[in-house]
């Protein structure tokens, strides 16, 4: 697995490792573009001295066509292909790395504590476009530089006295441009950090918006936000004063070396050391020095900028890794030869998981799913191909750190061998059939609207399901199959954003469709059907037991205190708060005389 940045400067540098050839190819580009531009005043003037002064008309015409040349390259074959390829570099560089932070995000088994969803958003957003921001800054600065340094050697050729004050003034006031990019970076990720509060508390309050409308809490909600929107605002102004600073003191660089230039320019004129030729190229090429160094003075600040959004891209994978990395797996060699789960009531020796402080790891194999450390430091459970194995915790704390081990684990797998389904669940606006698939449906081709016509949005687009193949079995193992018959359209009913127009039980339905129809080598469930009836919930476990023991091939594990889950399973294991790990079947535990029965008992009773 390829290491996570853990600066804003090794994402940086990662960046243009994968982006090398169009950042060399465009800022070679834009380099051509920049030193042909510095070689315009140094045509004119000798235009001047070997056309105009002598009235040489066939030197004027090849003069002309000289010049057009130089424009010719300077436009098409510098300016254009140079900001193509570096506008390429940056827009495929945002991409991958929105991609990065959103395949983080949604496969890690929780976000860090102090990370929400808005954040995350703000960041592969806004903080994307920023980072990869610095390969057009970088062409450009590339390019500067080096049309600075032609300036230079024509005014080192044309008049080495006024060549030498630009090569010593110039990077003179380049020192001093620079040193206030690190206040500017800092600002900038103060900016930053507040936009994404910002986005955080919106996140937050759009997502409980029916309950802060029904407890009449929307001045507390309004106040909130706007709390942190004007300490956005403030962050801004302050990041927008000291660029502007910054770019006010190199405007001010940028006059006081036009003048010096100037200066002596004009003293070496009127002392006769020079041509007017000579004196018109180098007072262009002094007028030209003033692009570049704008430019430089823009991009300190800009990249300076794009370091911040760097460093908080990389913090963000940095503690989304620590978050999701329970520890590493055993040897699946070894995990085939652990033993698995007996059929008989059985106990483990007492639990000492909170004295060893040890993580569960996860091992997968084509016999099954193995964790170890779990639920004692020296234990193990094993759920087999074929079978339906629940696991009781009567612990939050033993639950929570098992599922963040199955998790992590199904990440560098793939949903084809293993899927970990949350309690929480996600729907998204479409159909009932899209949910479950998790495809898009082709919007039907129903013609432009006639004139006049009034088209509401509920009407357009609506989704075909003829080409989803979700199975008659899959809908009635996960309950959907009832749900179809309560709404309109059946499969293209169309769900709403989260899900609002179905209840909890209705999406819980879904949710549980979407992962059977996945029909993953190895499934996880976490409490799938607390929101269900206890009829509906028997039939779903019983309809679900058997769509997975279909093949033989496939392992299930559940993660419940379900009596109707439990019944149906070949295996359940007991993980009390305190005393010896049970594991049999339901009715066996049920019918146990011992204390850890008595916490099962207790556990399962609803």
């Amino acid at each position: 697995m390829p290491k996570i940045p853990e600066t804003g400067a090794q994402l940086l540098r990662r960046a243009a490792r994968r982006r090398l050839r169009p950042l060399i190819g465009g800022a070679g580009a834009l380099s051509v573009w920049q030193v042909c531009e510095a070689l315009v005043p140094v045509a004119i003037g000798i235009i001047v001295d070997r056309a105009i002064i002598p009235l040489s008309i066939p030197a004027l015409i090849v003069s002309i066509i000289g010049l057009g040349l130089l424009f010719t390259v300077l436009s098409v074959v510098g300016y254009r292909f140079g900001a193509r390829l570096c506008n390429a570099a940056r827009e495929h560089e945002a991409h991958a790395l929105r991609v990065e932070i959103t395949h983080a995000a949604l496969t890690a088994s929780a976000l860090p504590a102090d990370r929400t969803s808005g954040e995350v958003l703000s960041i592969a957003s806004a903080d994307a476009d920023t980072a990869a921001a610095s390969f057009q800054q970088a062409g450009r600065g590339i390019a500067s530089v080096l049309g600075m340094i032609t300036a230079a050697v024509f005014l080192l050729i044309a008049d080495p006295v006024t060549g030498l004050v630009v090569l010593i003034a110039v990077p003179i006031g380049l020192v001093i441009v620079a040193l206030p990019g690190r206040s500017v970076s800092k600002r900038a990720t103060a900016q930053l950090e507040a936009v994404a509060s910002a986005g955080r508390s919106a996140s937050d309050l759009m997502h409980g918006l029916r309950v802060i409308k029904a407890m009449g809490g929307e001045p507390w909600a309004v106040r909130r936000y706007r709390a942190t929107s004007d300490a956005a605002a403030v962050a801004g102004i302050a990041t927008g004063e000291r660029t502007g600073r910054l770019a006010g003191l190199g405007a001010l660089v940028m006059s006081v070396v036009l003048a010096i230039v100037l200066i002596v320019a004009g003293l070496r004129l009127t002392e006769g050391l020079m041509s007017v030729g000579a004196l018109i190229g180098i007072l262009g090429m002094t007028a030209f020095l003033t692009e570049p160094m704008r430019a430089l003075a823009e991009i300190v600040g800009l990249f300076a900028q794009s370091h911040g959004a760097a460093e908080r891209i990389a913090r963000l994978l940095t503690s989304i890794d620590a978050a999701g990395d329970p520890g590493s797996a055993d040897d699946p060699d070894d995990a085939a030869d652990t033993p698995t789960a007996t059929d008989t009531l059985t106990e483990a020796a007492p639990s000492t998981r909170d004295a060893a402080g040890t993580r569960p790891a996860v091992a997968t194999t084509a016999s099954g799913v193995t964790i170890t450390g779990w639920p004692t430091p020296d234990g193990h459970l094993t759920a087999p191909t074929g079978s339906l194995t629940c696991i009781v915790a009567a612990d939050a704390e033993d639950a929570a750190a098992v599922l963040q081990a199955l998790t992590a684990h199904s990440r560098s797998l793939g949903p084809e061998t293993m899927l970990v389904a949350p309690h929480e669940v996600d729907l998204f606006e479409g159909t009932i059939a899209s949910n479950i698939a998790m495809v898009v449906a082709a919007a039907d081709d129903t013609g432009p609207a006639q004139p006049g016509t009034a088209v509401h949005p509920a009407d357009t687009p609506r989704t075909t399901t003829a080409h989803l193949p979700i199975s008659a079995e899959v809908l009635t193992a996960s309950g959907v199959d009832e749900l179809l018959d309560l709404v309109d359209g059946g499969l293209d009913h169309r769900i709403q954003e989260l899900g609002g127009n179905l209840s909890g039980g209705q999406r819980q339905r879904v949710a549980l469709a979407r992962a059977l129809h996945a029909a993953p080598d190895i499934l996880v469930l976490v409490e799938p059907t607390t929101a269900v009836d206890a009829v509906t919930e028997a039939r779903i476990a019983e309809g679900l037991s058997t769509v997975r023991r279909r093949t033989q091939q496939q392992a299930t594990l559940i993660l419940t205190s379900s009596p109707a889950f439990l019944a149906a399973a070949d295996t359940v294991v007991f993980v009390p708060t305190d005393g010896p790990v049970l594991s049999g079947h339901h009715s066996d535990l049920l019918d146990a005389d011992t204390d850890s029965a008595e916490a099962y008992r207790n556990a399962v009773t609803r």
